[in-house]
Order: structure tokens, then C-alpha cells, then sequence
């Protein structure tokens, strides 16, 4: 059971946190319209080898918080008030998106579009601290565990996740490039009340238990 949880976990997690159209995404987006969609595949699936040793190293790192009480603390404490920012940036984000005007994403012409991906993913200094602070808030409700297996299902479930959502964008892009916007706007609106529903369980954790 907690196998299949850090599945779903690792796809829930890598979802939301690389929906919201990006650099990556975007670059994914243009390759497929400029070029062609095998060559944003290519691009993705470098990515996404990124993504899987992000995603480990972030729980592995969690996994050494967790095991040390004094830190771990601290930092779901920490971690609550981030989720509590992020769920007001995503409000903010969503109210301003349909004035928002659409970044200008350049890409590099004749790179080997996988490495290409490697690179632009590794420069998401964004994802260890994601993966790292999530799974400490999911543990943290015993919804997941720190062995060495779950954390690679979590992992690979995370790349998976990641994949996919790049699939969509490749897929996609081009028949909902005219509704980007509103599409924005309420992705940022579901995703503010998701993060909100986790920090206000974890507010009620942390000063009513």
C-alpha cells in the first residue's frame, strides 16, 4: 500500500509542480510548434532523466531531516509558512494572469535536443527543494516512507509525472496556445487551493495535536 502511495505521491507532486507553463515548458512548446514534436520528446526526455535524480536526492535529503528531529521540525515549520507564500503567490498569479503578458522563450538552434534538456533541467534550482519539502510534509503524515524503494517508485514516478506533463505541452500547445491564459489563471487558482488544504493541515497539526 505505501508503495502504490509513493507512486501516485511522486506523480501528484512532479505534477503540480511543473504545470504551470515555465521555461521548461515553453521550450518544450516551441521545439514541437519550430520544429517538430519528436524533437520536444527528445528534449523532455532529457529533462526528465534530470528530474529523477532531482526527485531523489530531495527525498534522500528529506530523509536525513526526518531522521533528525531538531531539524525536521523546524523545517515542516518552515515548510508550512512556504506553503502558506506559495498559495498566496498562486492567488496573486491567477488574478494577474489574464493581464500577463506571454514571455519571449528563445531556443538554441542546432543542440542536440536531449542534452539540451539535461542542461536547461539541471538548472532548476527549484525541484530538490520542491521534492525535499514535500515528501517531508507528506511523511510527516505518515503517507510516506523514507526506504530506500519508495523512494525510488517516488522517483521514477516523479520523472513519469514530469514526462507526461511535457508530453501535453508537445501534444497540445499549438490547438490551446489561444486560451493560455485562462487556462493559467485557473491552474493557478487549483493549485493555490491545494497548497492551501496541505498548510492549513499542517497548521491544525502542528498547534491542535
Amino acid at each position: 500500500m505505501m508503495f502504490a502511495l509513493a507512486i501516485v505521491l511522486g506523480l501528484f507532486i512532479s505534477t503540480i509542480g511543473i504545470i504551470i507553463p515555465g521555461m521548461l515548458n515553453m521550450t518544450i512548446a516551441k521545439i514541437s510548434v519550430k520544429e517538430n514534436q519528436q524533437q520536444a520528446l527528445n528534449f523532455a526526455f532529457g529533462a526528465v532523466v534530470v528530474v529523477f535524480f532531482q526527485a531523489f536526492l530531495g527525498t534522500y535529503f528529506a530523509k536525513f531531516l526526518d531522521a533528525h528531529p531538531f531539524f525536521s521540525e523546524g523545517l515542516k515549520k518552515i515548510g508550512t509558512f512556504i506553503f502558506i507564500g506559495i498559495t498566496i503567490a498562486f492567488v496573486i498569479m491567477g488574478c494577474k494572469a489574464k493581464s500577463k503578458k506571454r514571455k519571449k522563450v528563445t531556443i538554441e538552434t542546432k543542440k542536440n535536443r536531449f542534452l539540451y534538456g539535461v542542461v536547461m533541467s539541471a538548472f532548476n534550482m527549484f525541484a530538490i527543494p520542491w521534492f525535499a519539502f514535500t515528501s517531508l510534509m507528506m511523511a510527516s503524515k505518515d503517507w510516506f516512507l523514507y526506504d530506500l524503494l519508495s523512494i525510488v517508485l517516488f522517483s521514477i514516478s516523479a520523472a513519469s509525472g514530469t514526462y507526461f506533463v511535457f508530453y501535453l505541452y508537445a501534444l497540445y500547445f499549438k490547438k490551446i496556445e489561444h486560451k493560455l491564459s485562462f487556462i493559467v489563471q485557473n491552474i493557478n487558482f487549483f493549485i493555490a487551493f491545494l497548497t492551501g488544504l496541505v498548510a492549513i493541515s499542517s497548521l491544525y497539526k502542528m498547534y491542535f495535536q
